[in-house]
């Protein structure tokens, strides 16, 4: 009997001591986390003003796939909610807006499972039409006894990674969607001047183009050189045509002018408008995959190619061993695809 009086009376003290420390224990906590996203900043606002656009990046999503989700009124307006309820690791809640401004979005959450508190978050933005810097708020009010666990635990931390993580995530969201990527690689439209080359030109075996330009490359630099010019940028590779294992090319070096060379050196005008260019890090032999990549995105918008497309060989491999640290630049001049319909 001794023995259950003393666990007894040791229940009793730890529960007032418990007690005592959830009466004085901390309850308002305040968690915040930012991020600089490549995207416009109204992209990034309608992808945190709407509870369906924030379900594609939210963190909790990968913590349980089969969380059942409730939207209710207009989304993207005060008043609009979302409910959700799931395993052990999301709990269950609601979330309602309560104001929208500019660069605001005020949302509180009311968490019923695994206990019951209210949660006031908030977004806020600012940027452009480029680069948008978002963050993302929470301050907490945590319940007795929840507030006296957290006097022992790093709130910030043990709350703040699963914001952090959404962050990530929504900047993965929206620079995919304004930088879509093909075959891995990101696509960049720019406009270009009209460039001239000067090199060698002929109809050669694709598994000899290393030689080719190992030979002719040299030429093409004597020949500017000795027209007393300047190259005007790295040492390129121009394709007119690629098929049968046999490519119509020159090696080539870049300058700002034309002038008269020797006969087996010619000089090439070369685009002047749109043009596509993917930024290829690797050796050589895997810059295959980045035309067609370009290929894909030719289709996708319709567009054909205006040979020569070239090839611009940035890293010097003489000076940097790692090939994977080599650029070459894969340049398409490109123009609308036109159909061509016979009328009869």
């Amino acid at each position: 009997m001794k023995i259950l009086k003393y666990l007894l009376y040791t229940v009793v003290i730890l529960a007032a001591l418990i007690a005592a420390l959830g009466f004085f224990a901390k309850k308002t906590y305040h968690i915040e986390r930012s991020i600089d996203i490549d995207a416009p900043k109204s992209l990034v606002f309608e992808s945190v003003s709407q509870f369906k656009n924030v379900d594609k990046w939210s963190p909790w999503n990968e913590l349980d796939p089969n969380m059942k989700k409730t939207f209710s009124a207009t989304d993207g307006t005060v008043g609009a909610s979302f409910s959700w309820s799931g395993n052990e690791d999301v709990g269950a809640g609601k979330q309602t807006i309560q104001a929208i401004g500019a660069d605001r979005v005020d949302i509180l959450l009311n968490i019923s499972e695994p206990f019951k508190a209210d949660f006031p978050a908030s977004f806020t933005l600012s940027g452009d039409d480029q680069k948008t810097k978002i963050t993302w708020i929470i301050d907490p009010v945590l319940p007795f006894p929840i507030n006296v666990w957290a006097m022992f635990t790093n709130i910030d931390r043990a709350m703040g990674k699963d914001y952090d993580r959404g962050l990530g995530n929504l900047k993965k969201h929206c620079e995919a969607i304004v930088h879509p990527k093909y075959r891995g690689f990101e696509v960049t439209e720019t406009e270009l001047p009209l460039m001239y080359y000067v090199g060698v030109r002929a109809q050669t075996d694709t598994a000899q183009i290393p030689e080719f330009y190992a030979t002719n490359l040299p030429k093409a630099l004597e020949a500017v050189t000795k027209a007393g010019l300047q190259p005007g940028g790295p040492p390129s590779g121009l394709f007119w045509t690629w098929q049968n294992g046999m490519s119509d090319m020159a090696a080539a070096v870049p300058t700002a002018e034309v002038k008269k060379y020797a006969d087996d050196i010619e000089s090439f005008p070369v685009g002047g408008g749109l043009a596509l260019v993917i930024n290829y890090f690797g050796p050589y032999a895997g810059t295959g995959e980045a035309h067609l990549a370009l290929d894909d995105y030719m289709l996708e918008k319709n567009l054909v190619n205006i040979p020569p497309v070239i090839e611009a060989y940035v890293t010097d491999p003489a000076t940097e061993p790692d090939t994977a640290k080599w650029l070459t630049k894969v340049i398409y001049f490109v123009k609308p695809k036109v159909d061509s319909t016979v009328i009869k």
